[in-house]
């Protein structure tokens, strides 16, 4: 039986999960990343938000969050969970700490995350063909899902 997807602050204790998840993910869907390491969350993700997904009691996911500049930084889904909409709840709250619409980057090869993304509200707002790799600044849309945004602030 599953139970329901849980979303939470991580906590020291999620270090090793996390890292593992980021790593797996890499190696499997980030050919341009050239040798990743179990150390690289650390270093990728020092210094921000990070909100963990539980699914029947182990970390299924992730998102790391630039308070300051309301932008996602990661957003990384355990291979064997994905289409279980752990990536949109993960979505959803991160939207809750969010104090001006999110943005965030999106390699252009990476066409799975670019309909994932679509498909949660976000819009392709830039390119950059010259980054290595070229990339999309997205910015969000989901206007009635931030909690700290008030009436008058709204995009």
């Amino acid at each position: 039986m599953t139970t329901a997807l849980a979303i939470r602050p991580a906590t020291p204790a999620d270090q090793a999960a996390l890292a593992a998840i980021y790593l797996t993910d890499r190696q499997q869907d980030f050919p341009w990343v050239a040798n990743p390491q179990l150390a690289d969350f650390e270093r990728d993700s020092r210094g921000e938000f990070v909100l963990v997904a539980w699914l029947d009691g182990q970390r299924v996911g992730f998102c790391s969050f630039y308070q300051l500049a309301n932008f996602i930084h990661l957003l990384f889904v355990d291979p064997g969970y994905r289409h279980l909409q752990v990536g949109a709840r993960l979505l959803e709250e991160v939207r809750q700490y969010a104090t001006a619409p999110i943005t965030l980057k999106c390699v252009m090869a990476n066409e799975a995350a670019l309909r994932f993304y679509a498909q949660v509200g976000f819009q392709i707002v830039a390119a950059d063909r010259d980054a290595f790799p070229p990339n999309y600044t997205l910015k969000d849309t989901q206007r009635a899902q931030y909690g700290r945004i008030t009436n008058r602030e709204r995009f």
